[in-house]
């Protein structure tokens, strides 16, 4: 017996969306939510959803970028108001990190182009968001940088679930 690692309430409403034209934009919001609230990686939510409607791969990939985007640029967004100050005042130390300075100004060297490249990635964005926010950051281009990327691999991702499903419904 296979257990599922989608809460219930998750897989009913992919479920009860996934015939539908909107199902790309409800698992879209999904990628919003999960990169808003950086709770876990979403490629537990994408394989699945894929997995329901493998015809719908491209647009899959493609608005789980736009709604990956969206949610780092509000992200970015609040570390730069709050959460960096929050940040700091509960964890002093990590300001003088070597490695912090080294992102930052790496990050602030090459921008955009960095966190499109994790994005893109394996590599967690969470961390570098929170960087990128003490950097003069620019919404737009983040939810450019970070959706593209995003798109990129998530698009791949649910190409290669719709091409090879077996290889994936033990995720589901």
């Amino acid at each position: 017996m296979r257990k599922s690692y989608l809460p219930a309430w998750l897989r009913a409403t992919f479920a009860a969306t996934a015939a539908y034209r909107y199902y790309p934009l409800v698992v879209g919001f999904f990628a919003f939510v999960v990169t808003l609230t950086f709770s876990f990686p979403f490629a537990a939510i994408v394989v699945p959803a894929t997995l329901l409607a493998p015809k719908r791969w491209l647009s899959l990939g493609l608005v789980c970028g736009i709604g990956s985007g969206c949610g780092a640029a509000v992200l970015v967004e609040v570390f730069h108001h709050l959460g960096w100050q929050t940040i700091t005042e509960q964890y002093p130390d990590m300001v003088q990190l070597e490695a912090l300075q080294v992102a930052k100004e790496w990050l602030g060297h090459y921008g955009l182009l960095a966190l499109l490249v994790i994005a893109a990635s394996p590599m967690p964005q969470t961390p570098a968001l929170l960087v990128y926010s003490m950097v003069n950051p620019f919404a737009p281009g983040v939810v450019l940088a970070v959706g593209a990327g995003k798109a990129v691999k998530y698009t791949a991702l649910t190409y290669l679930t719709a091409r090879y499903p077996g290889r994936f419904v033990k995720f589901q």
